[in-house]
């Protein structure tokens, strides 16, 4: 591609909206400005689709070289047709000179983002991102195209019609084309990478292949789990000496918590290894490291394909040994199904477990009581599954005892009365019904005890972890109630209590209400008389916090929350007017247009002598009531 003969113009990002870009994109927004150029909302206007538009900074597009390469890189972005990869629609350069890359508008959050808020996040959303990071790699890597500048701003965090949450890596090529290793000469203002996330090779002008990609995959895992970098220098040059010289710490250096997922800390730390030869080897090696880190407390994205059957162990495996009754031993290896002890032919099999109706766990109590320490009072159809348990208990020890033998026949003595046989002893509870007792009378710390053990025994079992998330919340550790409740609803739906107890969490501090909102938004319906206890909160912080995660959720929610932003539309503290005024323009509902225009027409108005008008100016939420309207009125 020639160099154009046109003078290229000083880069201003403002400038650029509102034209036309190659008689093609219209530019009708700028998003974002980075170090290699900025990204707008364009339209295409023959084809009437919305796109995201990359420009590129004029003093890089002005080297035939460069362009070349962009032509190239952008042609491979192309083709790397994935889910998690950002799919790039067109390249072109316009008769002025601008360079350009056309790509899926995506709606969401970056990574980055999302930790500047939270700073640290729960490991089950962060493997759960990472695995989609190394889907994506895994193709790119295919194709042999190395990403070489990963970082939490360049994986995108998008939000699909539908709902679901997907990873998408951006800026395929972008940071290959700008190593000075493959155009040929070090150039001023071009960057290598992003010192945070620089993988020892790149640090150290060596060859760099995919496995790059993957040191940098782990220092995102710590960075996300831990809530800051593993390195900080006063200048990029130490920085740059730290990743290349400097073993990474493991995850529990900053956070022992995390010690709780040993299988998780040994996988991050393989991908930090400075010597490539002892790192994980490639993306679809650290992508099946992350499916078992966290063991079942994994849940696959929707709509990814399902990874064949593994061990948790870290044994190799071996031929597995021919069960006999009484063994021990049930170790599942990749392929093999569980072993079973059939019952012994002479005796009937167990009886089926006692069904229960569906509204058990997840149905709303027709008199919910508020949650806390006892909280299993408040639920009659928890305490009477109980009785099933232990049913199946006596069922099981009549089973491996065999038949009861006859009781010997009672000796009689003339004159004297049979012998009155003795009460059979009570049944001993098992651990998870002791467990139901203790949290009905509110000892939650010995009903932790108990689930606790009974959770590494059954890991992937949501009631075990949903009663632990009960222990947990009743002992005052909500953000591992929390997390629990996570690993619990990524297996089944959460009880109605357990949604109570999140519904008041909305009431706490902005990072565990955020992760409580979460919750209850996947909930969906269920979550409705929830949202509602907490739209009867006093604090207008907590009921717009309710009314975000009711308009998540969706009408099946039957949370009234047109009427409840129309009431902080009144509010008297302005910053919740506006709040108000901004969930009316999001929740798209145009029967709340009359409202928002009399609160855009309001003035405050200050007046001088004779009634003469000095000012006149929108009252406090009424530019964000405009907004609303005019956002209402383009549906």
């Amino acid at each position: 591609m020639p160099d154009t003969a046109h003078p290229l113009p000083a880069f201003d990002p403002a400038s650029l909206v509102g034209t036309t870009l190659d008689g093609r994109y219209l530019i009708e927004e700028h998003l974002a400005t980075g170090g290699m150029g900025a990204v707008f909302k364009a339209r295409h206007v023959y084809m009437r689709k919305d796109v995201a538009l990359k420009v590129l900074r004029p003093d890089l597009s002005a080297s035939a070289e460069l362009v070349e390469r962009f032509r190239l890189e952008a042609e491979i972005a192309s083709s790397l047709e994935h889910e998690h990869i950002v799919k790039v629609t067109d390249f072109g350069r316009s008769p002025e000179g601008w360079l350009f890359l056309a790509m899926e508008l995506l709606f969401g959050e970056s990574l980055f983002t999302r930790l500047s808020r939270e700073g640290f996040m729960p490991p089950e959303e962060v493997v759960t991102i990472l695995w989609q990071v190394c889907s994506g790699l895994e193709a790119a890597h295919a194709r042999g195209v190395v990403h070489r500048d990963l970082k939490p701003e360049n994986v995108f965090l998008a939000r699909t019609p539908d709902g679901r949450e997907v990873a998408k890596i951006l800026d395929f090529g972008i940071a290959k084309m700008a190593d000075p290793s493959e155009v040929g000469a070090t150039q001023a203002g071009m960057v290598v990478g992003t010192p945070e996330y620089l993988s020892p090779e790149q640090a150290t002008g060596s060859v760099v292949d995919g496995r790059a990609d993957l040191y940098t995959v782990g220092l995102i895992a710590w960075r996300a789990l831990t809530g800051r970098a593993p390195f900080t220098a006063p200048d990029p040059r130490s920085l740059l000496m730290m990743q290349a010289t400097r073993p990474v710490p493991l995850i529990t250096e900053p956070r022992p918590d995390l010690g709780d997922f040993p299988a998780l800390v040994a996988t991050v730390a393989r991908a930090c290894e400075k010597d490539r030869d002892l790192r994980t080897q490639t993306a679809s090696a650290l992508k099946a490291e992350l499916e078992v880190a966290l063991g079942p407390s994994f849940a696959l994205p929707v709509g990814a394909t399902p990874p064949p059957r593994v061990s948790y162990t870290t044994l190799p495996p071996v031929e597995p040994p021919r069960m006999t009754p009484g063994s021990a031993s049930g170790t599942v290896r990749m392929g093999s199904s569980a072993p079973t002890t059939p019952p012994p032919p002479d005796l009937p099999p167990l009886p089926p477990p006692p069904q229960t109706s569906s509204g058990a766990y997840g149905a709303h109590p027709a008199t919910p009581a508020p949650p806390g320490a006892g909280w299993l009072r408040g639920h009659p159809l928890l305490v009477a599954a109980a009785g099933g348990a232990l049913a199946l208990l006596v069922a099981a020890l009549l089973w491996r005892g065999g038949a009861p033998e006859a009781p010997p026949a009672p000796v009689v003595v003339a004159a004297a009365p049979p012998p009155v046989a003795a009460p059979a002893p009570p049944p001993v509870p098992d651990d998870l019904e002791l467990a139901r007792d203790h949290l009905t009378a509110g000892r939650a710390q010995q009903a932790r005890a108990l689930l606790e053990a009974l959770v590494v025994k059954q890991p992937g079992d949501a009631e075990l972890l949903r009663l632990l998330g009960h222990a947990f919340h009743d002992e005052g550790e909500v953000v591992k109630a929390i997390e629990t409740w996570a690993a619990s609803q990524a297996l089944a739906p959460l009880d109605a209590a357990a949604l109570e107890h999140l519904g008041s969490d909305l009431s706490r501090d902005k990072v565990v209400a955020d992760r409580a909102a979460r919750l209850l938004v996947k909930a969906g319906a269920a979550a409705g008389r929830a949202l509602d206890g907490a739209l009867a909160a006093s604090s207008t912080q907590v009921k717009l916090r309710a009314l975000a995660v009711a308009r998540e959720a969706g009408p099946e929610a039957g949370v009234d929350t047109l009427g409840g932003y129309l009431a902080l539309l009144a509010d008297p503290d302005c910053d919740v007017r506006k709040a108000a005024a901004r969930g009316l323009g999001e929740l798209r509902d145009r029967r709340a247009l009359p409202r928002l225009r009399e609160r855009a027409a309001e003035r405050n108005e200050r007046r001088g002598l004779f009634g003469v008008l000095i000012e006149s100016k929108p009252v406090c939420g009424g530019p964000e009531a405009a907004e609303a309207v005019r956002r209402l009125e383009a549906r």
